[in-house]
């Protein structure tokens, strides 16, 4: 009885091995197509002043700094805009010394 359900279970082994490596575990993304419309409002990006990173300072607080006011904004607005002022780089990133653009807020 003991060989018989090891041999199950290596069965049942195999099989997900097969199905993982032939059809994944992540499901497919299937691509959309977008119709354009003629009334497309374009957001001009928010303007931006350049600063150097000092020990301690994070993005955030930086922002927040520029700005003299807490965000009214949400964070991953904030993250955005970093990442498109300076070439895709992470808020995480940032180095000690280094001048960044940091976006203002009105």
């Amino acid at each position: 009885m003991k060989k018989f359900l090891a041999f199950v279970a290596v069965i049942i082994i195999i099989y997900s091995v097969y199905i993982d490596i032939n059809f994944g575990t992540i499901p497919a993304v299937s691509q959309v197509t977008v119709k354009s419309e003629k009334n497309v409002t374009i957001e001009k990006p928010a303007p931006y002043v350049n600063k150097k990173v000092i020990p301690g300072d994070t993005v955030l607080s930086i922002v927040e700094k520029i700005n003299k006011s807490p965000l009214s904004i949400p964070i991953k607005q904030v993250i955005i805009d970093f990442k498109k002022f300076n070439h895709n780089i992470t808020p995480e990133e940032i180095q000690i010394g280094q001048v960044y653009k940091f976006p203002i807020y009105k």
